[in-house]
């Protein structure tokens, strides 16, 4: 059973189409003009609308293309007492699913009445198959993309933890990346692509030998030379790929340590030499390490960190993207908060048993009046 809506200025044609109507078993609803018809449509739900084209005041055809256009699930059936091809091709187009033309046979309306029903059951159920076919796909896209971000998370872990590093860590600089980035007004995808690919910055430290790594007390300048091969490690074992997000695991861990003013390494890059996702990275891991507790220091108060970071802007750190984190202090220290270090992990990491500064696997760390990373930070 179906509700059919019939749409005739003629009293007689309607009372034929509601009588072949409800013979069928549908629930029919007439009305002589466009006005009513539409009155009809707002106040319940048709599945079918028998509706003829010459009608007073509207052409028949106005409301087809009104019904159509708002994309409803209601078939359209036109009748007409013109026998116009180019009429018909018109009705069609408009979306209408048949054309009658009277004076009709009951057969032909039946007959019209069915096929139009059946075109919009299938129709309704390629639809609703579509959007599971859609629905499924975005799911496994989800879930494909959950899969990636967690092996490159725990990957990066892999890097950080040899370090003498938390997770923790890892994931207050991959969110720093993405409010610098979408402070400096990079697409929502590319701000996503930096947010997941931003840990892998520090990578190539898997290949450093523990023997420097770990060393507890000051580098000599051959071994300093050995960490610092950590970018161009990272960049080796990231390169080459066709994946969108480990090309740009790639550039980060190549380029994190350059500095603005062509004073970093391993290439000594000025300025827009060094790709954005290099000089977002460097300001949130100088910021991340300056602003959190560690094992040989308490988080500096954020005051200091702003004057010693802006101190090196144009020099250290490429002037936007300081400004953008400067912009976003707050937020910024909310991450930070977020994502705190548990006090246990702190305590399984070794103290230098020095005083000449951090762990070797410490970011550059900019001190007032010192252009160069302290004497154990890389």
């Amino acid at each position: 059973m179906a509700r059919i809506l019939i749409v005739d200025d003629e009293p007689g044609v309607r009372e034929v189409l509601r009588r072949l109507v409800a013979a069928e078993g549908h629930v029919a609803t007439v009305t002589g003009d466009t006005t009513a018809a539409r009155a009809e449509l707002g106040s319940g739900s048709f599945e079918l609308i028998l509706c003829d084209v010459n009608l007073p005041g509207e052409s028949g055809l106005e409301l087809v293309h009104e019904v159509v256009a708002g994309d409803t699930e209601v078939a359209v059936l036109m009748v007409s007492g013109a026998d116009d091809p180019q009429l018909a091709e018109t009705a069609l187009g408009l979306g209408a699913y048949g054309y009658i033309v009277k004076p009709f046979r009951n057969s032909e309306v039946n007959i019209g009445i069915a096929n139009a029903l059946r075109r919009r059951r299938l129709e309704i159920e390629n639809k609703a198959h579509h959007e599971r076919l859609e629905q499924l796909v975005a799911e496994r896209t989800a879930e494909l993309g959950r899969s990636r971000e967690e092996t490159i998370h725990r990957l990066a872990r892999a890097a950080e933890l040899r370090d003498h590093e938390t997770g923790q860590h890892i994931e207050r600089v991959s969110r720093c990346s993405q409010l610098i980035a979408q402070r400096l007004g990079l697409p929502p995808d590319r701000c996503e692509l930096l947010r997941i690919a931003s840990p892998l910055h520090d990578i190539g430290k898997i290949a450093i030998p523990d023997s420097i790594l770990h060393k507890p007390g000051p580098l000599t300048d051959d071994e300093r030379r050995i960490v610092e091969t950590h970018t161009e490690l990272g960049h080796t074992i990231l390169a080459d790929s066709r994946e969108p997000l480990i090309q740009l695991g790639a550039e980060i861990a190549w380029t994190h340590h350059e500095r603005f003013d062509g004073g970093g390494y391993p290439r000594s890059l000025v300025g827009d030499e060094i790709p954005l996702a290099g000089r977002i990275v460097a300001v949130a891991d100088v910021f991340d390490a300056l602003v959190s507790d560690r094992v040989y220091r308490s988080a500096l108060p954020v005051e200091e960190v702003v004057h010693t970071m802006r101190a090196e802007q144009g020099a250290h750190f490429d002037p936007e993207a300081l400004e953008a984190l400067l912009s976003a202090i707050p937020e910024a220290i909310a991450i930070r908060d977020r994502f705190r270090d548990e006090e246990r992990h702190m305590r399984l990491i070794p103290a230098p048993r020095h005083s000449e500064g951090p762990p070797v696997g410490s970011p550059s760390l900019v001190l007032p009046n010192v252009r160069t990373s302290v004497s154990r930070s890389v």
